[in-house]
């Protein structure tokens, strides 16, 4: 049996299609014609461009070019003349030149691709794959994006090392004069990698769609900047302590309270803020190594908000770093404006199902366009106020409008918590609560050019090919699919039979099935009891677990809705509107030296209008677009697949011919290959 509690339906219109996704109705997938190939391989690398010239633009600032090429043009049209003291607006030259070489080519960037994304929905460019490539020669650890990702990490910390250092350095220098120059390149080779470090961490990131990065890779990422970024400023510090011990100053790195700020006081004070960003910093990496991160995340997620801290003394620090970090720190904004407008409310559940003590089936009403094998994000705040789960879709719209299907196995304390906290809301007949995060990068659908389509898949990572194997049985009628499934005991089968009962009698005789058992069993196992799971008996450690009901009493406000992503053009909406109000009032701000004519010593207080001009800036543009409550799609035509009659482990091996041993690939192929040959004579 299985234990399982079913919600009420919720009726709406019926979702649209996802952008960059799989459509949501039967709609056959053929390839695109040659020419809109070729118009949106053109879209693709424009963007690219795009992207490149504001990677190249804080690169930019560190060569020799920039003085030439653009600081001398763009102090023309500010009226700035080198040779008059105080005349036009030299403040306005740095913010420009950022402005036309990161934010607008950004801003175009995200735009074109949205439209590319919605116009050309089964379009993947053909250097996408290639990027999730890992080559033989590094024994299939990283992959050719992961490499160029490294490549474009070192080449540009050695070009703005090298330029700094040749800039500064002078052939008469002594070695207290070179230690001052090297510290000095190290602070901008950090700032370099400090420019890209928010990006990779931020969920809804249109470079990553554009590259067809997963978040995980992205985390990934993410976690090498900021060691990059760490390493880089604390061995910038470590040559300023020893300069200044050298020169007998080091009170200037200290702060004083009885100087003038504006004159001789300002560099203690800047040197000050660079201590506190820092030490902001190095608490984040600390907290941040796999095991603090694994056994105390909560400590990891709460001294992470120190980032906030650590950018603004940053700024404070060196005020020019505010317009090198401006186009990241409105992305990371919006992108987290975002995710909050989708996740103000529980989502409402149409079914939750204890298939086994190890394994949860959690059904979500839906209310936007969803792509089969997609990735999204729960939260259950009677577990963990601040962890979000990342969990793949296992269901696909063809079947199920309007409703969305993750499975849980018990992996850990939290992934054990939920399944006791599904069987205690299903005992005292309430709705779990439940947040979710999704709408990240879509994946890539499968052409109906192929003639076979092969899914390999291995335990529980089965679930983000069930949607996509279900996709395609039933909008590529004539393409045959595979199934090679290797698990280590055949108990996961047991919890799936209704799934592979269901593909046998979808699919016919296009579908083939190969399970492969790789460990001996242990003991029989069958269906989870009820009475095991509603005792607990069939749970591990249920003693530890927190108490999961705070919230859900019978007087309780919880407002629970179907979730909904935001769309596409809502996002770019905002996207925008957040550029455009962050730059109006950082213009304003900064234009003419409004802040510090009265006294140069408001130098403080311009950089901090400027910092928050970015929180002001994007939340503006959230309440200009302002997103309204959704309902969830038509969920009439939902196909209920769940066994009435459910097999014990030894007829599930029985029916679907289970092997032992690890399916040999080699030989499948072959096999496919050989039958593809026939089919075409």
């Amino acid at each position: 049996m299985i234990n399982s509690t079913s919600y009420r339906d919720a009726t709406t219109p019926k979702p649209a299609d996802p952008p960059g996704g799989y459509p949501t109705d039967n709609t056959v997938i053929l390839p695109s014609s040659l020419k809109s190939r070729g118009l949106w391989l053109v879209g693709h690398v424009v963007v690219g461009l795009l992207m490149v010239l504001a990677v190249l633009t804080p690169m930019g600032y560190n060569l020799p070019v920039y003085p030439v090429e653009f600081s001398t043009p763009i102090s023309v049209w500010w009226n700035v003349n080198p040779k008059v003291k105080g005349s036009g607006n030299p403040e306005m030259v740095v913010p420009t030149y950022f402005f036309l070489g990161s934010v607008v080519p950004v801003t175009i960037g995200a735009v074109l691709l949205a439209f590319i994304r919605a116009k050309s929905a089964v379009f993947v460019p053909p250097f996408s794959a290639l990027l999730h490539r890992k080559p033989k020669v590094f024994k299939y650890l990283v992959s050719y994006g992961e490499l160029l990702f490294l490549l474009l990490l070192v080449v540009g910390n050695v070009i703005v090392f090298s330029y700094q250092y040749k800039k500064r350095s002078k052939p008469t220098d002594n070695a207290t004069s070179q230690i001052k120059v090297i510290g000095t390149s190290l602070g901008f080779s950090g700032l370099y990698n400090m420019v890209f470090l928010a990006l990779p961490a931020s969920r809804h990131s249109f470079w990553m769609e554009w590259l067809n990065i997963p978040y995980a890779n992205g985390v990934k990422y993410h976690r090498w900047l900021g060691v990059a970024t760490i390493v880089s400023f604390v061995v910038h510090t470590g040559f300023f302590v020893v300069f200044y011990a050298r020169t007998d100053n080091l009170l200037k790195m200290l702060p004083c309270f009885d100087c003038d700020v504006a004159v001789g006081g300002k560099t203690n004070w800047e040197n000050f803020f660079g201590w506190l960003s820092m030490i902001c910093m190095l608490v984040m990496g600390a907290t941040s190594l796999p095991y603090i991160r694994r056994h105390y995340y909560s400590v990891f997620y709460a001294t992470h908000f120190l980032f906030i801290p650590a950018t603004l003394f940053a700024i404070l620090h060196w005020g020019n770093m505010f317009f090198f970090l401006f186009t990241s720190m409105v992305l990371y904004m919006v992108n987290r404006v975002l995710s909050t407008a989708s996740i103000t409310t529980p989502v409402a559940l149409k079914r939750a199902a204890v298939l086994s003590s190890e394994v949860v089936e959690i059904t979500f009403e839906c209310a936007t366009g969803y792509s089969p094998g997609d990735a999204v994000w729960i939260k259950v705040p009677a577990l963990s106020k601040t962890q979000w789960h990342p969990f793949s879709v296992a269901s696909t719209p063809l079947e199920t409008p309007g409703l969305l299907t993750i499975y849980v196995k018990s992996l850990g304390k939290w992934s054990a918590g939920i399944h006791h906290y599904i069987r205690e809301c299903h005992e005292k007949n309430v709705q779990p609560i439940i947040y979710m995060d999704g709408g990240y990068t879509a994946t890539a659908p499968i052409s109906a050019a192929h003639s076979d389509v092969v899914f390999v898949g291995g335990g529980i990572g089965i679930t983000p090919l069930m949607g996509q194997l279900v996709h395609v049985l039933r909008s590529h009628p004539s393409q045959n699919v595979w199934l090679v499934w290797n698990v280590r005991r055949k108990d996961m089968f047991v919890h799936f039979q209704s799934w592979l009962r269901h593909i046998q009698n979808v699919g016919g005789d296009r579908l083939r099935i190969r399970l492969q058992v790789t460990q001996e069993e242990v003991t029989e196992f069958g269906v989870a009891n009820t009475d095991d799971i509603q005792s607990g008996q069939a749970f591990t450690g249920q003693q530890s677990l927190p108490r999961c009901f705070e919230g859900h009493g019978p007087n309780s406000a919880v407002e629970f809705r179907p979730y909904a992503h935001v769309s596409t053009i809502k996002r770019m909406v905002m996207l925008t509107l957040g550029f455009g109000f962050s730059c109006a009032l950082v213009a304003i701000a900064t234009y003419a030296n409004r802040l510090t004519t009265a006294t140069s010593a408001q130098w403080i207080l311009l950089r901090v209008v400027q910092f928050c001009a970015v929180v002001v800036g994007c939340y503006l543009a959230l309440l200009v677009t302002k997103f309204p409550k959704t309902l969830a799609p038509a969920s009439d035509d939902v196909i209920d697949h769940h066994d009435k009659v459910a097999m014990n482990s030894d007829d599930v091996a029985k029916h679907f011919d289970v092997q032992s041993g690890r399916a040999d690939l080699s030989e499948i192929f072959q096999t496919v290959e050989s039958g593809a040959q026939g089919s075409v004579a």
